[in-house]
């Protein structure tokens, strides 16, 4: 009896292994590709930060993409692999999500993330920085290849660079130099396409393909609407092809990327 009840103590004992299976993220069902916020190229506001828009389009990978939260309905994902909170992933639908990157500045001025950083690294610490300029969110998308910088600094350092300093009464004779702006470090990026000019309409991708026409009331009629200018199409004509207005009386071609 002694044996037994040691025997059974034994396996009472013994560990047990657990199986732990991993499952990968479902794919996202919603995407910004109709969202106005995301036609306008507007940054998101994720985790009390703001995110820019940054790089090509990426495919959906489950196995490393897991749903970190979501903007105005939108599912926003993260990738395990990098650094968190550095980039959020946007779904914009057939299987792709648009990066957004957070500029690093502030708390981050300095300092590089997991991959180069799309934008400018702010090397001035936060407390001596020029305050950002209060500037409104909406602005019209950037065609590729543009060189563009819009940030609320670079706001700031133009309205301070053109505001004039309150002078001071000198007993020499000698004015007071005005305080130079601190300027951001800016550098090229390489381009993410040749597309050239494209518009995004219907969630699909349209790129410029020829010289603007005259508008002829009895051969385009109206089928959408783009950052508030009416989008033609042929009327008898079954062409992949829409028209923008480009000047008073012509509309410009666009046709849907291969």
């Amino acid at each position: 009896m002694r044996w037994i009840l040691i025997f059974v103590g034994v396996l009472i004992a013994a560990p047990v292994a657990a199986q732990i299976q991993s499952r990968p993220t479902d794919p996202p069902l919603v995407t910004a590709a109709n969202e106005s916020w995301y036609q306008l190229g507007e940054p998101i506001q994720f985790a009390g930060e703001l995110y820019y828009r940054a790089g090509p389009a990426i495919f959906f990978n489950g196995n490393t993409m897991v749903r970190t939260g979501h903007y105005n309905g939108v599912p926003l994902y993260a990738d395990t692999t990098i650094e968190p909170y550095s980039i959020v992933l946007v779904p914009i639908g057939r299987g792709l999500l648009q990066p957004y990157e957070r500029p690093r500045r502030g708390d981050l001025a300095g300092t590089t993330g997991s991959r180069p950083s799309s934008f400018p690294v702010h090397i001035v610490p936060e407390s001596t920085a020029i305050p950002a300029a209060a500037v409104s969110p909406t602005r019209l998308p950037v065609p590729p290849g543009a060189i563009n910088v819009y940030t609320p600094e670079m706001a700031a350092a133009t309205t301070a660079s053109n505001a004039r300093t309150p002078g001071a009464v000198g007993t020499a004779g000698i004015a007071p130099s005005r305080p130079q702006p601190v300027q951001p470090l800016v550098t090229l990026r390489r381009p993410e396409s040749n597309d050239g000019i494209w518009v995004s309409f219907g969630g699909e991708r349209w790129v410029s393909s020829g010289v603007a026409m005259p508008l002829n009331t009895n051969d385009f009629v109206r089928v959408g609407e783009y950052a508030g200018f009416p989008v033609f199409a042929r009327r008898e004509l079954k062409e992949e092809v829409i028209y923008l207005p480009a000047r008073s009386g012509l509309v410009a071609p666009y046709r849907l990327k291969d």
